[in-house]
């Protein structure tokens, strides 16, 4: 075990060693004021497709005045533990909260990863057993090795296979007392949405099991009020719990968890280590994120949804007109172009940081083995006019991927092939 570790560490050092040294990671921007959109490196000015702030919403005079004016209030940091007292901000913003996805309980906790480390422990017993998702984020398979120490059994399921999962919940429901499964909304790197409705038919059809969900990259975009994937398309269902990260599209920082009764959430907030033990959401994030739950709440957010989804549709087309393949057909704001090694990754990414955009270069442990490429995010741009920018951009897109794959036509015939297969395996359990 200690050597399977070290390998992987080791692994891990020599791919950001290998990014880095490409120019395309560990980098530091150089403005003196960010405008949301562009970054000043030292390469120079580029276009920003590394942010997950999906609706811009950081930039935005409200939110930036909320964060001020909570400071002024309250000061730069509130150094209590919530276990003994909470600046009034948090009342106000969980009743938002509230408000945002429909009226179920809400836990405010400092970032998605804190409250996962808070929720997971307290609501898996010993006597449980838990399956989660190959590819699920990387803060809800951390809490893992904890669950695991007590006894837990944990087990892998394959990516989106909730036929898979179906068989195992059942043979493990005769063993434990429930089964938890552990999966995203939204998958942060390729951008494929969970096959929700197939999960809720299998929540009426397995009553031992619970689902416990990341959201994270949904809210904002996504649903009424910007409730994200799950909860702004569908009830909250009476065994799920739902994470929502604030620190993307809401623009804000922060998390909640969303729970179906206010005893299970009381049980959380009291008992959670991190609730506990760490130091809360500052006053500067309540105020911001204040703000940002009223946007969600107005008429407004669905024009800003739509900005975004526009400007999604326009990209992908043009993409698809010059025979740039993606390796999910997803309407969420991320874009995947598997190139499959590292090497190649990291020489794509940098021919198009030379050529003014900045993507997010993608290798193991963020992705599997052999399977590296870059990542795009779109962002609604209030100031785009016309054509030209995703035009562009789709261009230099379509350009370095044929120069990355050009080497090696046997690769470039498998990475079809494989964004195919994947293809065909979410619209089979559609």
């Amino acid at each position: 075990m200690k050597a399977a570790s070290n390998q992987r560490i080791a692994e891990v050092a020599a791919t950001a060693e290998l990014l880095s040294g490409a120019g395309v990671a560990h980098l530091r921007a150089c403005d003196r004021r960010l405008d949301g959109r562009h970054l000043e490196l030292t390469t120079g000015r580029v276009v920003h497709f590394g942010s997950c702030s999906y609706l811009g919403l950081e930039m935005d005079e409200r939110l930036k005045r909320g964060a001020c004016e909570a400071i002024e209030r309250f000061g730069v940091v509130f150094s209590s533990s919530r276990a003994y007292v909470s600046v009034p901000l948090f009342a106000e913003l969980e009743e938002l909260l509230v408000r945002v996805v429909g009226g179920f309980p809400v836990v405010v906790a400092p970032s998605t990863s804190l409250a996962h480390q808070a929720a997971l422990p307290v609501l898996v017993d010993d006597g449980d057993a838990v399956c989660f998702d190959f590819f699920a984020h990387t803060s809800l398979q951390a809490v893992l090795p904890a669950l695991a120490a007590r006894g837990v059994h944990c087990e892998p399921i394959p990516h989106d296979r909730l036929d898979v999962l179906e068989r195992r919940a059942k043979r493990l429901a005769a063993t434990h007392r429930r089964v938890f499964y552990l999966c995203d909304g939204v998958y942060s790197m390729h951008g494929d949405v969970a096959a929700l409705d197939e999960l809720y038919a299998l929540l009426e059809r397995q009553p031992a099991l619970f689902a416990y969900i990341d959201d994270a990259h949904g809210v904002g975009w996504a649903g009424r009020h910007g409730a994200g994937v799950v909860l702004g398309e569908r009830r909250l269902h009476e065994r799920m719990i739902v994470a929502l990260g604030f620190s993307k599209s809401f623009g804000a920082g922060g998390a909640a968890l969303v729970v179906p009764d206010a005893e299970l959430g009381r049980r959380i907030f009291a008992c959670g280590g991190p609730m506990i033990f760490s130091g809360p959401l500052q006053p500067a994030q309540l105020g911001a994120g204040i703000a940002s739950a009223r946007i969600h709440l107005s008429p407004e957010l669905t024009v800003l949804q739509g900005r975004l989804r526009a400007r999604m549709e326009l990209f992908d087309g043009l993409a698809a007109a010059l025979g740039v393949e993606f390796s999910a057909r997803t309407r969420a704001p991320i874009r995947f172009v598997e190139v499959g090694s590292n090497e190649r990754a990291a020489a794509m990414a940098r021919s198009l940081l030379d050529a003014g955009y900045f993507v997010n270069a993608s290798a193991f442990p963020a992705v599997p083995r052999g399977h590296a490429g870059i990542r795009l995010i779109a962002q609604r741009e209030p100031h785009a006019r016309g054509r030209a920018e995703p035009r562009a951009r789709a261009r230099a897109l379509s350009r370095q991927r044929r120069r990355a794959l050009a080497a090696d036509a046997t690769d470039r015939r498998r990475v079809r092939r494989l964004n195919a297969e994947a293809r065909r395996r979410r619209a089979a359990l559609r």
